[in-house]
């Protein structure tokens, strides 16, 4: 056999089918003080990492669920049914965004209605907007929570916290923030009542948190050993608890007080914590991780994504074959994920790797013998990392089949993912491969 290029064991079938990019559903799950599940339902979203709120948006006594897609996803509030229909849905942001978004609900005008309010996940500025229980904008609901050039996400709480029978609006940084709270209440338009540091300014775990009965209550996010604060808001914050709880896991997805209960849920385990009574609860769920709402009736939760990795390196890669997805991390915090297509019968090396070259391109051809039907040539593609000897991650132009084996080897992705990786990575750059 003679070789014209010696590019590569990397393409995949010559002429693939073109399909629909691989579905991965999530399953939302309500359920009730004694713990039957009255409801399941899937929802669609390849990332993982929807946020969940759950609210009465009609005023007839029956809290609807209220779901923010997660990364990868157009930024869209679907709300739904709780046997699972949907109502309707409407895009806060410019569908572009693609970090995922956060949601919660609550009557934050003083109507008498919950609104519908929204936050970029990590990746996105600190964009907040209040919209009502139709999806409509509302005047003035539309506000920066910190300064502009922040990347870390908002995470949001919600609640009467000042005793005027009113809710006030808490945001709080994501992972790699620092620890500063502010609270909002309104008055034609979101005004800062509060601003503090809930703990140390040089403190970069993030924070999430929840209202009830009158107290804030935060934990730390991306630690193994979360302190969990609850705070009074008088003329200024007073701290009534604080309390150090351990998890078999490497951050803290939610927090949420159900049946006078306070129970965490992490991000890379199926395990409900509860913190009050100190035992836990082991659910069968697809994915690592849980997210956390409930109305004070009822207890909802969905699969969530992984948004810790366990190495700390300014950037790792993690490509799961399982999964057919790569994960990008920088400092252990999650920054991109993405499905991918990878090598057919496990030809895509396992193993610990890291990246070798970066090459603008690269030309994928292979020459088999004069007259074989499997000579191919697909020409100079764009965007090469060279992790392994002819091993890429790189563009794959001739197929769509994201979410599926299809090549010789290397790891597939579509143009816009990797344009951002290709950007992002550096040489030197961990890539992990498993199975």
């Amino acid at each position: 056999m003679r070789i014209l290029v010696l590019m590569v064991f990397s393409i995949l079938l010559l002429f693939p089918e073109r399909t629909a990019l691989a579905s991965h559903p999530q399953t939302v799950t309500i359920r009730s003080f004694d713990g039957k599940v009255n409801f399941d339902f899937p929802v669609s979203n390849d990332v993982g990492g929807i946020s969940l709120a759950l609210a009465d948006l009609g005023n007839d006594g029956v809290s609807e669920i209220i779901v923010g897609a997660g990364l990868g996803s157009e930024p869209r509030v679907t709300v739904l049914r709780q046997d699972g229909s949907q109502i309707g849905s409407f895009l806060p942001y410019a569908p572009t965004l693609g970090v995922g978004i956060n949601v919660i609900a609550c009557d934050l005008t003083g109507d008498g209605v919950n609104e519908i309010i929204s936050s970029p996940q990590r990746g996105g500025g600190p964009h907040i907007r209040v919209f009502n229980a139709m999806g409509e904008a509302i005047d003035n609901g539309s506000f920066f929570a910190y300064e502009k050039s922040f990347r870390g996400g908002v995470n949001l709480a919600c609640g009467d916290l000042i005793g005027d029978t009113r809710a006030e609006l808490v945001t709080m940084p994501g992972a790699g923030g620092g620890p500063h709270v502010r609270i909002w209440s309104w008055n034609d338009g979101a005004t800062l009542e509060k601003n503090f540091f809930a703990f140390q300014e040089s403190d970069r775990s993030g924070l999430v948190g929840v209202v009830s009965d009158g107290e804030l209550i935060v934990s730390q996010q991306h630690t193994q050993t979360p302190t969990i604060k609850k705070i009074v808001i008088h003329s200024s914050p007073e701290i009534n608890q604080e309390e150090v709880f351990p998890i078999d896991a490497l951050g803290v997805s939610s927090i949420m007080v159900f049946n006078d209960h306070l129970l965490l849920s992490t991000t890379d385990g199926a395990t409900i914590y509860d913190v009050t009574d100190t035992t836990s609860q082991q659910l069968d769920v697809a994915r690592g991780s849980l997210t956390l709402t409930t109305d004070g009736t009822q207890l909802v939760y969905s699969e969530g994504r992984t948004s810790f990795s366990s190495h700390t390196d300014a950037q790792d890669i993690l490509v799961d074959i399982s999964e057919q997805r790569l994960y990008a991390y920088e400092y252990g915090i999650l920054q991109n994920s993405f499905l991918i297509s990878s090598g057919l019968n496990n030809a895509t090396p396992l193993g610990n790797h890291s990246i070798l070259a970066k090459l603008p391109l690269v030309h994928y051809a292979w020459f088999y013998g004069s007259g074989s039907p499997y000579n191919y040539d697909l020409g100079w593609v764009p965007y090469n990392l060279r992790f392994y000897p002819h091993i890429y991650i790189h563009y794959a132009p001739w197929h769509n089949n994201f979410g599926h084996p299809m090549s010789r080897g290397c790891v597939n992705v579509s143009l816009e993912d990797m344009k951002w990786i290709y950007e992002w990575a550096q040489v030197g750059t961990s890539v992990a491969v498993v199975e």
